[in-house]
């Protein structure tokens, strides 16, 4: 027996393409498409509709697997997306990400560590362990906080990886930073030059920033970390960038995390401050400015930032990034956040196994201030990775008429 028609059958395509322009998220387009095999038909002989700027998705390590909550599509059910992840990766401890739908993961916690392409599956592994000058052998490490000098690619393109990692073996062991080409089997790790305060590898946050891997370090300063290659051997080229003691940085005394982001061709210090009970908790966010009075060696300071100026920033070790509300109608300007309390925790990675996924949310500087928690629904902990973002980019034409038909991500 034929399947009977729908009215909706016959719905003209030029109206089917003017309803799918207007919906502004990548998988909500998916799904408007496989409701009716005729619109997929009719849309399929038509260009793809061009994707407006995307936001980042708020990775939730679900029971079941990861699901995706999605600002574009609201704050109820309908934001939160099931992506297929393959079955040996469900139990990922997930620790950044990169432009394009990559994902710095570590398949079994503390080991495992690669880059994931949640698009397309594929895979690029990296370094397990790592070698230190001043050790003879290799060491096994976790990967805290990582990302990368370039898009990953499988080809031949040079392309580097800087990590904030931690001894397996040693829980209580300060954190340091390694490098590698990708491709290679192990990490290095360089002293850096001489910190002034004596804390060489207690790094906070790492960015890939104007050709050079940037760390900020728990005082404040950030170590800058040029890559080359010299007869096929890595070397790193590092300085300290040292600021001036700040009487503005005295009101941040309780800090939960620091970050650096990219904004407008600076470079920012956003810090998060741990709520307190019954009380908004407060961000302050700083930009890095070269100052004309240096002092012995420090010649920068973080200069307050009064207000966002139609910013909005998304906050995250190693993948944090800036979006301008200009291009995204309906958004206000603020810093959303996800909750990354136990990311640095080796206890919880090595041993517990059990991480806070609740606070997770969006700060507005007011007045007056305002924090909201805007990713549905709310969620308590996990068993197996704190949140993480999974950044856009990479919405080319393929890509972009790939998201009308595609429905596997699904």
């Amino acid at each position: 027996m034929a399947e009977e028609s729908s009215p909706f059958d016959e719905v003209p395509a030029y109206v089917l393409y003017e309803i799918a322009r207007h919906i502004p998220c990548k998988v909500d387009r998916v799904r408007a498409l496989v409701v009716n095999c005729s619109w997929r038909t009719s849309l399929q002989a038509l260009p793809p509709p061009p994707l407006p700027p995307q936001l980042p998705w708020l990775l939730r390590p679900s029971a079941g697997g990861p699901t995706f909550s999605c600002l574009l599509s609201g704050a109820d059910e309908l934001s939160v997306h099931r992506v297929r992840v393959p079955a040996d990766l469900r139990g990922a401890r997930y620790f950044g990400s990169y432009d394009g739908g990559w994902l710095f993961l570590a398949s079994g916690q503390t080991f495992g560590h690669m880059l994931f392409n949640i698009r397309t599956e594929q895979r690029l592994f990296l370094p397990d362990t790592v070698t230190q000058p001043w050790r003879s052998d290799d060491f096994p490490m976790i990967m805290l906080a990582a990302t990368v000098s370039s898009p990953p690619s499988a080809k031949d393109d040079l392309c580097f990886g800087a990590a904030i990692v931690s001894d397996v073996g040693q829980k209580l062991a300060q954190r340091c930073n390694v490098f590698w080409e990708l491709g290679d089997c192990r990490a290095v790790s360089f002293v850096p030059p001489q910190d002034p305060f004596n804390l060489f590898f207690e790094m906070e946050d790492v960015i890939y920033y104007q050709g050079a891997f940037n760390f900020l370090s728990i005082w404040r300063n950030v170590l800058e970390c040029r890559l080359t290659l010299h007869q096929g051997v890595l070397q790193v080229h590092q300085k300290w960038r040292l600021f001036l003691p700040q009487e503005e940085l005295s009101l941040c005394r309780n800090a939960a995390a620091r970050y650096l982001v990219e904004s407008r061709g600076q470079l920012l210090m956003v810090i998060r401050e741990r709520p307190a009970y019954n009380q908004s908790r407060e961000f302050f966010i700083f930009d890095m400015t070269k100052t004309e009075e240096a002092v012995d060696e420090a010649e920068y300071i973080w200069r307050r930032m009064p207000e966002l100026d139609g910013r909005m920033l998304f906050v995250g070790h190693g993948c944090s990034r800036s979006y301008e509300v200009g291009d995204f109608p309906g958004f206000q300007e603020g810093i959303y956040f996800f909750d990354d309390q136990d990311s640095y925790s080796v206890s919880s990675i090595a041993e517990d196994n059990e991480y806070t996924c609740f606070d997770n949310g969006k700060w507005s500087a007011g007045p007056p201030l305002m924090e909201t928690y805007c990713f549905w629904p709310d969620q308590v902990n996990s068993n197996y990775s704190s949140p993480v973002w999974l950044l856009p980019g990479g919405e080319d034409d393929a890509n972009n008429a790939q998201a009308q038909v595609d429905v596997h991500m699904l």
